[in-house]
């Protein structure tokens, strides 16, 4: 990428971000296959073999996500490297906006995620910036779409200077593991109580199907007819998951009213922010499975020409596979960035959350410094 022409937009343009799962896969497990065969397990006759694949599936899904942002709380020294990824992240970034030159844009940075996990708030309120993630109040604090888009001004203690501070806004568009319902309300659970709850819930890996990354449908159904169905434990392991009233990786993906809404009002969001005129998003970390987001952004991408779009691969397989996803947009306006290749093909490196920050906006605030 070209840091001069980089160094301009980021002057010049809303500044927007759509992290997905791959930010925080070296501790975090990826989606892989989950959504698609929890959207297909719907179609099994069969209630027992329903019941022993879907139950199996969500605690494979707890398991490799939801259970490990437990530690991500506690400061586990097993996050300790993702954790320091996400603070670099916004450490360069609280700087850039710092420097911007531009009187008429706000200091803010949007942040949109299907991420569930809490690395965003914890790096955030770990570093002490300015954040915001829709929730208002210190009782109880309420989830409120109004809360966002504010701006935070600071005076001098002595003089009557006012500038602006950088503030994240943080769109959790799959919803959060800090989120509760409360009748038509959401609220903020801090301390991730229905995360534990789960966690102290035993159930027999022999109730259970051991899922294989490149499982389907067929073969989980193959498994399933050798596993003796024990209702009462899988019954007492999804009554307590599904408590978890926020979301499950599904295509229909939330079973409560207000989450549904909630998802579809910030959808709605990501697509004014990204039709507002000079706009840049940078896409990492996220494969554009998820086809509302994927059509959304492609449609808003059509209809915008002043909309960029710099999406990160991770490696030359995943370049391949968002292209055949992306197409050839009609204002040429959507940049797949993918690893320098060295003079036999094979990659120098990979576009890890950590080569992003060293290998692309390190050397934008250094650009950007440097005058």
């Amino acid at each position: 990428m070209d840091m001069d022409t980089l160094k301009n937009l980021i002057q010049d343009c809303n500044i927007n971000f759509l992290f997905g799962s791959g930010m925080s896969a070296e501790y975090l497990s990826v989606l892989g296959s989950i959504e698609a065969l929890l959207t297909e397990v719907e179609s099994i006759d069969d209630n027992k073999q329903k019941d022993i694949i879907r139950t199996s599936l969500y605690k494979l899904y707890f398991d490799g996500v939801i259970e490990k942002n437990l530690k991500i709380l506690s400061e586990d020294t097993a996050t300790k490297s993702l954790m320091k990824n996400y603070k670099s992240f916004f450490e360069i970034f609280n700087r850039i906006i710092l420097q911007r030159k531009s009187s008429l844009l706000s200091k803010q940075v949007n942040i949109f995620t299907t991420n569930i996990d809490i690395c965003l708030e914890k790096a955030l309120e770990d570093k002490g910036y300015e954040y915001n993630d829709g929730f208002v109040g210190n009782f109880k604090p309420r989830f409120d779409l109004s809360n966002y888009k504010k701006s935070l001004f600071k005076q001098s203690l002595h003089f009557e200077n006012i500038s602006e501070i950088p503030m994240f806004n943080i769109y959790k568009i799959h919803g959060s593991l800090t989120w509760k319902t409360d009748g038509d309300s959401i609220l903020f659970a801090q301390d991730l109580q229905q995360v534990e709850d789960i966690s102290s819930i035993t159930i027999n890996s022999d109730t259970l199907i051991d899922i294989k990354a490149t499982d389907r449908l067929n073969e989980l159904i193959t498994k399933s007819s050798s596993i003796t169905y024990n209702k009462s434990e899988i019954d007492s392991f999804k009554e307590v998951y599904e408590k978890l009233t926020i979301v499950n990786p599904t295509k229909d993906k939330f079973k409560h009213t207000i989450l549904n809404q909630t998802y579809y009002e910030l959808l709605r969001i990501y697509a004014n922010e990204l039709e507002k005129d000079n706009t840049i998003l940078f896409v990492m970390g996220f494969s554009f499975a998820d086809e509302h987001i994927r059509e959304l952004t492609l449609r808003v991408a059509n209809s915008n020409p002043t909309l960029l779009i710099y999406i990160f691969a991770y490696n030359t397989a995943s370049k391949n596979d968002l292209e055949s996803k992306i197409g050839e947009p009609k204002h040429n306006n959507i940049k797949i960035i993918a690893p320098k290749l060295d003079s036999d093909g094979n990659e120098e490196y990979q576009y890890t959350f950590e080569d992003i920050n060293q290998r692309i906006f390190k050397a934008l605030e250094k650009n950007i410094l440097e005058g």
